[in-house]
């Protein structure tokens, strides 16, 4: 692989995420998750070494390539404050089509699995979206470790790796991954 080719490839599929998120706009929690489930879920090559950490699965590097992004002008990420903080949201940039024409038939080639992405997760929030990560990353550590598990004991899991988020939603967000066939490590017989 080409380094140089894989930046670009990086940098236009985040521009091209922000630009098909609902209202032009996403958090940068929301790319990091994004990116793993393009990854974990769709195959997509990108190379990011994926380990779960406080807010879910993450790679500094999809940072990193947000990072270029913007100074490159495909984005703009701007600060927004909510009670208690604040998170950032990023925005298509005056460069974003530039961007994303340097990596275009690799895009065109992922462009119905960053269709589904944003179609599936687009709408969720920053805590929903650590929430569905980790369920998915959980899932696919049993599934390297050869173990079918009833989705019970796969919530349970999660909820130990993430004792803040209540057993309920846990429990939501697991049905709602294995609604969607997303998850491959299940055994309910």
């Amino acid at each position: 692989m080409n380094p140089q080719e894989d930046l670009w490839r990086h940098l236009a599929l985040i521009t091209a995420m922000v630009e098909r998120a609902p209202a032009k706009t996403l958090g940068r929690t929301a790319i990091v998750k994004m990116a793993y489930l393009l990854q974990t879920v769709k195959g997509i090559p990108l190379g990011y070494d994926f380990r779960l950490y406080i807010y879910g699965p993450y790679d500094a590097n999809v940072l990193y390539h947000l990072a270029c992004a913007e100074a490159l002008g495909a984005v703009k990420i701007l600060p927004v404050p909510y009670p208690g903080g604040y998170g950032f949201e990023v925005r298509p940039g005056p460069e974003a089509s530039a961007i994303q024409a340097r990596a275009e038939d690799w895009l065109a080639q992922h462009q119905s699995a960053v269709d589904w992405v944003i179609r599936e997760f687009g709408a969720f929030s920053a805590a929903e979206l650590e929430l569905l990560s980790t369920i998915i990353y959980v899932d696919r550590e049993f599934a390297r470790e050869n173990r079918k598990v009833k989705w019970e004991e796969l919530a349970r899991r999660v909820r130990d790796v993430k004792p803040h988020f209540s057993e309920l939603s846990v429990i939501d967000k697991t049905k709602l991954l294995l609604d969607k066939n997303l998850l491959i490590s299940i055994n309910n017989f």
